[in-house]
């Protein structure tokens, strides 16, 4: 073999093997800064409001017998994860949460295209109430077959709350229901269950 390029090719292996030592150094002390008593809070607490926690969709029209019923859905739950991203030394930083709402719905005797969809709210509010964020979203829903009943998660929506050494994420709270105009409103206090 070339004693010239025995010599390159080792200098060429000597370089990487020196870089990989400075890379894996600085990925440790990334992991030290990141892994060394990180701070971590709490996911702030979520609230599925009642009143809103069910739509009843009718057909087009005057009717609102139980056939004049489109379709039907209800929050059953939701899920929270939470990731916190603060500075150890200005404590300000954000938690970036993850949430998702569980659904329940059902196909009525009105329906006949095997498909609804439902508009549903995330909102946020500092612990007076004042309301800091609101999105409407729209679940879409198909009923497969002779499949009258469904259950299916609605998307993950990530919401990005800030954090500083007077707001805590204790300091929101995270609401969630349909959004329902007057009338399907009215319709859900009536008819409580």
């Amino acid at each position: 073999m070339n004693t010239r390029f025995c010599k390159s090719l080792f200098a060429l292996i000597a370089i990487a093997a020196l870089a990989a030592c400075e890379s894996i150094g600085g990925a440790y002390d990334s992991v030290t800064t990141v892994w060394s008593k990180p701070i971590v809070y709490n996911c702030p607490d979520y609230r599925i409001l009642k009143d809103a926690a069910r739509l009843v969709a009718f057909k087009q029209g005057p009717g609102r017998d139980l056939i004049d019923v489109d379709a039907q859905a209800s929050i059953g739950d939701a899920r929270l994860e939470c990731l916190t991203f603060v500075d150890k030394e200005t404590k300000k930083g954000h938690m970036e949460a993850q949430f998702k709402v569980l659904f329940g719905a059902r196909r009525g005797p009105a329906n006949k295209t095997q498909r609804a969809v439902f508009p549903y709210f995330i909102s946020v509010t500092d612990i007076n109430k004042n309301v800091l964020y609101r999105e409407t979203f729209k679940i879409a829903v198909k009923f497969p077959g002779n499949q009258t009943t469904v259950q299916f998660p609605g998307e993950m929506i990530k919401l990005e709350l800030p954090l500083s050494v007077d707001i805590k994420s204790s300091d929101y709270i995270i609401y969630t229901g349909f959004a329902l105009n007057h009338e399907q409103l009215k319709f859900n206090r009536e008819n409580q269950r």
